[in-house]
């Protein structure tokens, strides 16, 4: 099944998606972060154009789990939940950015043009990271 990963900011949103047969995963273009409605259309959009059968959603957390970062996630998650008809599941975010910067500089990418990219790759992190747990045997 094709599932698309997204990391939710405060102005963009980065977006990744996999292949059918959930093994290979790619970023795509940020998406604008115009609030949970809008970005929920954005997304069911894409959902239409991939043929993607569900959605993960990085989640930050904090110590005290109010912070406004995840305020806006739930948000998110909440107007997607409604607006599509594919699952929508969570995924933990903690360190994927810092992550992504350190592929991309690994990678040669010069400081300019990561600002663009960072986004899609923390997508793309977070997407990984539910696939491989999917792919985890059910515990007993």
């Amino acid at each position: 099944m094709r599932w698309l990963g997204l990391d939710i900011g405060r102005r963009n949103v980065g977006a990744a998606v996999c292949d059918d047969g959930e093994r290979v995963s790619t970023p795509l273009a940020p998406l604008r972060f115009d609030g949970p409605a809008a970005l929920a259309e954005a997304v069911a959009a894409l959902v239409a154009e991939r043929s993607v059968g569900g959605v993960v959603v990085g989640v930050p957390t904090t110590r005290h789990g109010a912070g406004r970062g995840e305020q806006r996630v739930a948000a998110v998650v909440e107007a997607l939940r409604v607006r599509l008809t594919v699952p929508v599941e969570t995924e933990d975010e903690r360190g994927t950015s810092v992550e992504a910067e350190a592929l991309l500089r690994e990678a040669g990418v010069p400081p300019a043009r990561r600002a663009a990219l960072i986004d899609g790759v923390a997508a793309r992190i977070i997407l990984d990271a539910y696939l491989a747990r999917r792919r985890q045997p059910p515990r007993r």
